[in-house]
């Protein structure tokens, strides 16, 4: 099993490469596949969410931690639109938010699970 303080640590990498590439230009070359912006904010913000509960659920309730995963997205995007060569979006802000959600329910789900297991 991996030691709370290695999800720590990746938690708090993961958060500063977000930060970092939050506020990066925009590559010159970019993906043409249709909405995978949505998808990869989807992705990036639910595998934040994730590293935090695993780092962090010990000592704060699951809303706790989707709300400061999701006021760190729209900080991000509202940092954006300061730096000159981005801009926030708001469907990017309702990405991040469904990332949340959807680990939300798996994190849910696992424990429900779990819960189940012992219980037989």
């Amino acid at each position: 099993m991996i030691a709370k303080q290695v999800f720590k640590v990746f938690f708090w990498l993961f958060l500063v490469a977000l930060l970092y590439l939050s506020l990066s230009p925009i590559p010159a070359v970019t993906p043409n596949i249709q909405n995978s912006d949505k998808i990869v904010h989807a992705a990036a913000y639910g595998l934040l969410f994730a590293l935090a509960v695993k780092s962090y659920n010990a000592r704060l309730p699951l809303w706790a931690l989707a709300a400061a995963t999701m006021a760190f997205g729209v900080s991000m995007e509202w940092a954006q639109s300061y730096t000159g060569y981005r801009y926030a979006e708001p469907l990017d802000m309702v990405a991040n938010g469904t990332g949340i959600g959807i680990m939300w329910l798996l994190v849910m789900l696992s424990r429900r699970l779990r819960v189940q297991r012992r219980a037989q």
